[in-house]
This record gives C-alpha cells, structure tokens and sequence, in this order.
C-alpha cells in the first residue's frame, strides 16, 4: 500500500511539469465554463488549471456530463488561491507523517498562511465562496464546499472525490 502512495504522488508530482494547458483543452473549458467562471479558473496557477482538467478529463472518460459536476471538477481547488508546489508538498507530507503539527501550523493564521498550509486547510470553504461570487450554481458550489469530506454518500460528490483522487 505503501509503495502505491509513494508511486501516485511521484506520478503526481511529475504532472506538474506538464502543468500548461493546450489549446484545444482551454477551449474545452471555455465550453463548460461562463465567462465569470472561467476568469476564476484562469486565476489559478497553472498546475491548479491542470489538475482540475484532469479530475474534468477523467470524469467525462466515465460519462459524466453534468455541467455542475465539471465544473466543480474544473475549480474544486480554486480556494488554494497561490499556493505554490513547495506548499502542497509540505502539506501532503505533514498529513502523512505529523497529521497533528499540520493542523496547528494551519490553524495559526501567521504561519498558517505563510507556508501555505492555511488555504490548503481551507480552500472548500474559501473555493466556494469564490464560485459563488462569480455565479456558479448551488450545486457546483456545494460540491466545491464538500469535495473533502470523507464521510458523505452522495454519488456525484463521490464520483468527483474519486476522480480527484486518482488526479
């Protein structure tokens, strides 16, 4: 099991070289995003655009076509704001091996927010906010707010944790 984790997070890591979106995947997005949304999307940084796209990518592959659920697979880390790689990997890492110290650096606002640690802790709340001030659906912004939750049994909200999941 060990092995698996450690070979998904290189493989994720990896991604981040290709993090820049064609042509042809940005007018993808353009199809399933409004202009006020699509502002949000393109607001993020690069390797944030690509995860979405994937999380988007695999959701379409399995039939998915909801434009709520695509689009909340699109912006479902859109409330990390600028958080740069180093700070997504200090916040996997701190969660696999010292989950306790993650959650009090991120819960102090300081340091929290210095490292990066504080949206990350954050960013469904903070995603969701951002979605509804650019007139996303209730649906898309509820997915967005709960995409982290471990315990829910909605289908559509699991199907974009899944795909969140193996993106």
């Amino acid at each position: 099991m060990m092995l698996a984790t450690s070979w998904y997070r290189v493989r994720q890591f990896a991604k981040v070289t290709r993090a820049r979106l064609s042509a042809a995947e940005q007018h993808e997005i353009a199809e399933v995003l409004a202009p006020p949304l699509l502002s949000v999307f393109l607001s993020m940084r690069s390797i944030a655009q690509r995860h979405g796209y994937d999380v988007f990518g695999t959701l379409r592959s399995q039939g998915y076509s909801d434009p709520d659920l695509l689009a909340a697979a699109l912006l479902h880390d859109v409330g990390k704001g600028r958080v740069g790689v180093a700070s997504r990997v200090l916040w996997v890492l701190l969660g696999k091996f010292l989950p306790g110290l993650r959650a009090g650096i991120a819960g102090r606002s300081s340091i929290g927010r210095w490292l990066g640690l504080w949206h990350n802790l954050h960013h469904p709340a903070l995603g969701s906010e951002l979605v509804a001030d650019a007139g996303g659906s209730l649906i898309t912004i509820w997915l967005i707010r709960h995409h982290d939750l471990t315990d829910h049994v909605d289908p559509v909200l699991r199907a974009l944790q899944l795909a969140d999941d193996d993106n």
